[in-house]
């Protein structure tokens, strides 16, 4: 793999450090356009993973899964895993996280949230931790039961050093597709 850093792409082919599909299950959404529609207190949000990414000599398949739960309207908590499989190094990554939709905005909605994402890394390397920022928006419209978004991210690791298999500061696109039921 080499202390350079793992470069990757998303899965739609735009040059970008990282990204990957995810598809949210949440709670029925409202049919005024203000309401808290999917991003209301007490809706879960379940996710499913799934993109590449490669590093200098190899490609990973990257598989997830995430829970949360919005506690107020808009603000939700959740864990997400994922595995990156396929190479060597294997690498887990367990991230909680915290998000705050504005959910009151018509149909495009913006985010914004933090995380924390701990790296077990296979092969002899050190696992490293990793602290985040993400902002986007969200597109809701009224009476549907499919929005979409994205995003940037921006993740620091945190006591980088050469033995660090990541680059210390990445900025990467996400991607959302959520259905509502």
């Amino acid at each position: 793999l080499g202390m350079q850093g793992l470069r990757n792409a998303i899965a739609l082919g735009v040059v970008a450090y990282w990204c990957t599909w995810s598809f949210h299950v949440a709670a029925q959404p409202g049919a005024d356009e203000r309401a808290p529609g999917p991003f209301a207190a007490g809706s879960p949000r379940l996710s499913v993973t799934a993109g590449t990414a490669w590093s200098e000599h190899d490609t990973y398949f990257v598989l997830g899964v995430g829970a949360g739960y919005f506690f107020i309207n808009g603000l939700e908590v959740g864990l997400d895993y994922e595995a990156w499989v396929a190479a060597t190094p294997t690498l887990q990554r367990l991230s909680p996280e915290i998000r705050y939709v504005f959910y009151f905005v018509p149909t495009v909605k913006p985010y914004v949230g933090g995380f924390y994402r701990h790296t077990f890394v296979g092969s002899g390397f050190p696992d490293y931790d990793t602290l985040g920022l993400r902002g986007g928006i969200y597109i809701a419209p009224p009476s549907s039961h499919v929005y979409g978004g994205g995003g940037l991210v921006y993740e620091h690791v945190l006591d980088c050093g050469p033995l660090v298999i990541a680059d210390c500061d990445a900025a990467y696109p996400e991607l959302f597709l959520g259905f509502t039921f």
